[in-house]
């Protein structure tokens, strides 16, 4: 009797772990963030004065632009093949929409010429509106990890230093070059927690198996 009530209080924990689990995986597929972060990276050498031009510059944005392409179409089947399809309930899509509507905000007023925004100020509030931003957004959606708060809160506190002055128009493009590179950073170690997440519920739920809910 004792044997089963420890099994089902087993089965109960593991059930539970892995709603918990599921309700966050859509948001924590950390990997589709690399596609992201080499646009950003690409956007910003793009937009430096001295930035390569005419026929270089066009093939560097096809070339991250098929890089991402077939980054996607890889990402894509990687996560079907190992880790099914989630549906996320209507109250996720309404958290969802609510993270997505504060990162918008808090960027719009962190980089706003008319707000915060200084184009000859010595630091660089784009970089930390933008760190703010994914603070706040991944605060709201899927509760804040520790590497989100190591990776954002070192870009939030670099952008505060006065050591921006001297690059003058190109200070948000150069920026931009280290967001891609934290986005990538927090994209691979949120799949990394995703991994562990399932690792407990894996043996009774094998690669491929498709969970709804």
């Amino acid at each position: 009797m004792v044997c089963y009530v420890n099994q089902f209080e087993e089965a109960t924990m593991q059930r539970r772990h892995l709603e918990s689990t599921a309700a966050n995986y859509p948001y924590l597929q950390g990997i589709w963030i690399i596609p992201l972060g080499i646009g950003i990276i690409v956007a910003g050498v793009s937009n430096l004065q001295n930035a390569p031009s005419g026929v270089l510059m066009l093939g560097i944005i096809v070339a991250a632009l098929a890089i991402a392409g077939g980054l996607s179409l890889l990402i894509g089947r990687y996560y079907r093949r190992h880790y099914g399809s989630v549906t996320p309930t209507g109250d996720r899509y309404v958290r969802q929409a609510i993270a997505l509507g504060a990162w918008i905000a808090i960027l719009f007023i962190g980089a706003n010429q008319f707000l915060l925004w200084s184009p000859d100020g010595p630091n660089c509030i784009y970089a930390s509106a933008f760190a703010l931003a994914t603070l706040a957004y991944y605060a709201i959606l899927v509760g804040l990890r520790p590497h989100h708060v190591v990776i954002w809160g070192a870009v939030f506190v670099a952008g505060l230093l006065p050591v921006w002055g001297g690059l003058g128009a190109d200070r948000d493009a150069l920026a931009m070059v280290p967001i891609g590179l934290a986005l990538i950073a927090s994209g691979v170690l949120d799949q990394r927690l995703l991994a562990r997440s399932f690792e407990p519920s894996m043996g009774a739920h094998p690669a491929g198996t498709r969970v709804d809910g």
